[in-house]
């Protein structure tokens, strides 16, 4: 066991590819294969700073300061963070779990599996992920995600949601505020729970599907050049039938329902279809 004290920093390295780490020590010693994780569990405000070797894994709790982790094929299991400075992670192909945490910062893990569950990022958290899944579950705050060819799953979220991605599609369910979705391919699939103020979706090559609460009021700002729009609430067209682009199109509706509000929704498709669907009343 290995304890450090100190009141302004720790730097922690283990299994690190310069020079002779702990493990290599070990092994050298026993002759037998030692494998080497690190568990932190701490509720210290101090800075944090952990650099990982290949295939080590890094469970982190309770921490209060500025983290930074850096590695490469790991896997990273953070909970129970209550963060007063940024947390920074550069961790290549590196499995990332964050639990019941809140949080701001920069994750930069590459193509593996990322999961958000229960994380408050109110002052702003941004994932950078490859070709798999980010999940994010009953969380809130501001949160951005950046994936190359990976899904995004969200189910029950309360804030502003950015997500952008080159082939991957997203399927938000139970939600509420803002929400922009930006991808070439990959179907979207937007379930609100709360009459949103602003859905800004646009997409390439596949379809849009936004079902709103029976309640909604707010402006339609709709367009396919190849697919069917469907809208399933009674709707009314704006008195201009020219607008900043162009003159009004049966692959265009640029309308309200219900009148013409701050809540806005904005979903462009230029092969796919675009689908607002009225939900269920529940009771």
């Amino acid at each position: 066991m290995i304890t450090l004290q100190t009141a302004d920093s720790f730097e922690l390295r283990v299994g690190h590819t310069q020079g002779t780490d702990l493990v290599s020590k070990m092994r050298d010693q026993a002759q037998t294969q030692v494998g080497v994780d690190l568990d932190i569990k701490a509720p210290y405000q101090s800075d944090l700073t952990v650099v990982l070797g290949d295939d080590r894994s890094l469970n982190l709790q309770e921490w209060r300061g500025r983290v930074t982790i850096t590695g490469k094929n790991n896997t990273l299991e953070l909970s129970k963070l209550a963060l007063n400075q940024p947390i920074y992670v550069n961790c290549l192909e590196c499995e990332t779990n964050v639990r019941d945490s809140k949080m701001e910062g920069h994750l930069l893990v590459g193509s593996k599996s990322v999961l958000l569950s229960e994380v408050d990022g109110k002052r702003g958290l941004s994932v950078d992920a490859g070709n798999e899944e980010v999940i994010i579950e009953k969380s809130k705050g501001n949160i951005t995600v950046h994936s190359k060819a990976g899904r995004l799953t969200v189910n029950k979220f309360d804030g502003s949601l950015h997500f952008q991605s080159m082939d991957g599609g997203a399927f938000i369910n139970e939600f509420s505020g803002d929400v922009s979705v930006q991808t070439q391919t990959g179907q979207v699939v937007l379930d609100v729970n709360q009459n949103s103020c602003v859905m800004d979706i646009d997409t390439d090559k596949s379809d849009i599907q936004i079902s709103l609460l029976p309640t909604f009021i707010g402006g339609l700002d709709l367009m396919s050049l190849r697919g069917e729009i469907v809208v399933q609430f009674p709707y009314e067209t704006k008195k201009s039938n020219v607008d900043d682009y162009g003159p009004a199109s049966p692959g265009r509706i640029d309308g309200y329902v219900g009148g013409d509000q701050k809540i806005r929704v904005h979903a462009y498709s230029k092969q796919g279809g675009v689908r607002i669907l009225r939900k269920a009343l529940t009771r």
